[in-house]
């Protein structure tokens, strides 16, 4: 007989090597189907046993003609004597091709006006003989379908979490990563001895893969459908043994007698979890394991998995078993996002584990699928091969990847020679930038600081900032009066840059330049270009986003670097504030240092997107670590939550038509105010502010402990300017 197995589009080849290590020929028929010849059993076990099948069908009649007599012409040619002796009830569902169309309420109408006498219609497939019509413009085909629900719901998911992994896309994958592939496939099952001996020959293969392969993670685990797929694959558990309803058993085809014979078989083929076997599953959302742990349970795999409450972020070398020196896989899911902001936060996801894998796993390989081929790409690591598959309405992508360890790119620094001769004005910012250079080499050898401040209004006749962003420079004018020629003020920045391109022997594309004027109102967040020009660089333990080219601001304001560090430092445990949070740079510090949950608050949606792309680099969601967009003194006022490190950073003053003027020296105590009744006893706020005439309100200082840190606080890149800021730790008594 010529049986069609469907599959997820996109999945027809790894459907044909699965069906192959069962001992079955098929042929491709497109990206959704394969075709088979052979006996009844055949199609029996592959019901039993394929993980990537969806259904076994059997093709009864065909019609060659146009649609709208389908119907018709595919109830004459079907022979309802064979198909339907002793059937009572049937089940007819209609597919139209794409671009055809069709009502399938008329065309199962109109088929149903053919089923003999006593046979009944049943609105689901349970309990009946289920057939398919595939209608076409040209061609029309009835099908039997030996499956009746699809061979993807397995049995043991009962609720899939809010983006539910389909089971056989989930097994697809794991096929993809060889993990166990065809080498652990139970090969032609054909007697319960035959069962026996073939166990005895995957277990073999099962601890081979387990040499090179002993540890699965799924660090975007969700409902832990990967994981529970993954442990039956190890088991030899069939995957239809699960499940007791199949459509075959109310067709007159099927041999009732075989079909009990082959279930018990696999019953008998199920083996023991092979020796070293480690499969581990993380996900940020408690709610969600719990739905993992119950669907592991009721699938017989619970104790071979382990679930735990971690984010990406939070893995370590010890979670991949000896990182370099072990192999394994990852295989996983992550978060796709529906909206452009989400999108964009999964690009940066992704390429947060890219470089877990580069700095903890080297030798290891990744399965992986995303909504957005573009999110794929920023992983950062190599393709071995790719999949393109049709999820429903979506396609979707699937490729299997390596990790690509790149040396970081060491900051810029002032060469030993200038690159080329400047004209003579130019000669003093030179010099000057050598001078500073020398003064902060040995600082910045022993910090590995990769973005600093090289230059600051040194010189009267160069009004600039000069920062270093890795292998970047951002050469910042302070707008001249209005009083000096422009022309005048065009050449001497020309004379800046060059300068800058001489001394750090860097292209023109490297360098930078924004002019810096005193903003009011929404100007501080005008966007300049559209370039979307995002560039890593390193703090610590953090990778922050920085942009030169669209903003006026880079991201990371750089005279902050010791409080991000020492929030990070202090966050363990803690429930973290950051309020104008701005790219939430010291939020990303406090989820590395381990804050049990964050929350940032800012009134720009530009910025709080900036900070969740910064929290997905590092390899953090917004469910532990929430974005709020909010005018703060607004939020304070009627927020509930308590928090035990606090860290505030208002600007100068800010207004909006939307919200009352805030000034930060008129404003603050107020402020502190009532942020102290949001910190916990025991907890710290950390006020700070770039206004350079700020004096610290004497009502604070009275009622609680104020220590001003402002000169701990200020790095060596800023110490020739140590009024860049202030900074106070404030407590509510002795700590």
């Amino acid at each position: 007989m010529e049986f069609v197995i469907t599959c997820m589009p996109g999945l027809a080849p790894l459907l044909c090597d699965e069906l192959a290590a069962l001992g079955l020929a098929a042929q491709e028929q497109g990206g959704a189907a394969v075709r088979l010849n052979g006996e009844v059993r055949d199609a029996l076990r592959v019901s039993l046993w394929s993980r990537l099948a969806e259904r076994v069908l059997v093709p009864v009649a065909q019609h060659q003609g146009g649609s709208l007599e389908a119907a018709d012409a595919l109830a004459s040619a079907f022979d309802w004597a064979t198909h339907t002796h002793r059937v009572l009830r049937l089940h007819v569902r209609v597919d139209h091709e794409p671009g055809v169309r069709g009502d399938s309420r008329v065309t199962r109408s109109r088929f149903l006006r053919y089923a003999p006498a006593g046979v009944l219609p049943a609105d689901s497939a349970a309990g009946a003989l289920c057939l398919r019509l595939q209608v076409g413009e040209q061609a029309s085909e009835l099908f039997v379908d030996l499956s009746g629900e699809a061979l993807s719901r397995r049995g043991y998911r009962l609720d899939g979490g809010l983006a539910p992994l389909r089971e056989t896309l989930a097994a697809a994958m794991l096929q993809a990563a060889g993990w166990q592939a065809a080498a652990t496939a139970p090969q032609a099952i054909k007697s319960a001895s035959q069962a026996v001996e073939t166990a005895s020959q995957t277990a073999g293969a099962v601890s081979q893969v387990a040499e090179t392969a002993p540890v699965l993670i799924d660090p975007f685990c969700g409902s832990g459908t990967l994981l529970v797929e993954a442990a039956m694959m190890a088991l030899n558990q069939a995957p239809g043994l699960l499940r007791e309803e199949y459509a075959l058993l109310h067709w007159p085809g099927t041999d009732l007698p075989a079909w009990q014979t082959l279930r018990e078989e696999a019953r008998e083929a199920r083996r023991a979890a092979p020796q070293g076997l480690s499969l581990k599953g993380f996900d940020a959302d408690a709610s969600v394991l719990q739905q993992a742990r119950a669907n592991a349970d009721r699938a017989g795999v619970g104790a071979l998995i382990h679930f735990e409450r971690r984010e990406l972020g939070a893995l370590r070398a010890r979670d991949f078993a000896g990182g370099g020196q072990a192999t394994g896989v990852v295989v996983t899911n992550p978060p796709w996002g529906e909206r452009l902001e989400e999108q964009q936060r999964a690009g940066w996801l992704y390429h947060a584990l890219g470089r877990l894998m580069a700095r903890h796993a080297p030798q290891w390989h990744a399965v992986i699928v995303a909504g957005q081929a573009e999110a794929l790409d920023r992983s950062g690591m190599a393709t071995q091969a790719a999949w393109r598959v049709r999820n429903g309405p979506m396609q979707v992508y699937v490729r299997r990847l390596v990790p690509q360890r790149r040396a970081p790119v060491p900051p810029l620094r002032v060469a030993g020679e200038t690159a080329f001769d400047v004209p003579e004005p130019a000669q003093a910012l030179v010099n000057r930038l050598r001078k500073n250079s020398r003064q902060l080499r040995r600082w910045l050898d022993q910090s590995g600081v990769q973005a600093y401040r090289l230059y600051d209004r040194d010189l009267p006749e160069f009004n600039f900032s000069i920062d270093i962003y890795g292998d970047r420079a951002l050469v910042q004018e302070y707008a001249p009066p209005k009083s000096i020629d422009e022309q005048a003020a065009a050449a001497r920045r020309t004379l800046a840059v060059s300068a800058v391109r001489a001394a750090l022997s860097v292209h023109r594309e490297q360098v930078f330049l924004r002019t810096r004027s005193p903003q009011r109102g929404r100007g501080q967040y005008q966007k300049l270009d559209q370039s979307g020009d995002y560039h890593v660089v390193m703090e610590g333990e953090a990778r922050l986003l920085i942009n030169l080219r669209d903003y006026l601001d880079s991201g990371l304001f750089l005279d902050h670097r010791p409080m991000r560090l020492r929030l990070g430092e202090e966050a363990q445990g803690k429930r973290f504030l950051n309020l104008f949070g701005y790219t939430g740079a010291a939020t990303v510090h406090a989820a590395l240092g381990g804050a049990s949950r964050t929350v940032t608050v800012d009134a720009s949606r530009k910025y709080l997107d900036w900070a969740g792309c910064n929290l997905a680099a590092n390899g953090f969601g917004t469910r532990q670590h929430e974005l709020v967009r909010a005018d703060v003194r607004e939020w304070v006022a009627t927020a509930k939550q308590q928090f035990d490190l606090i860290f505030c950073d208002p600007p100068t003053f800010s207004n909006n038509k939307s919200r009352d003027d805030f000034v930060v020296q008129r404003d603050h105590a107020e402020l502190i105010r009532a942020l102290m009744k949001r910190l916990e006893p025991g907890g710290v706020l950390y006020f700070s502010c770039n206004f350079r005439r700020f004096e610290l309100d004497e009502s604070i200082k009275r009622w609680y402990t104020v220590e001003d840190i402002t000169r701990w606080s200020i790095p060596p890149d800023f110490g020739r300017n140590d009024r860049i800021h202030v900074c106070y730790r404030i407590t509510h008594g002795q700590d």
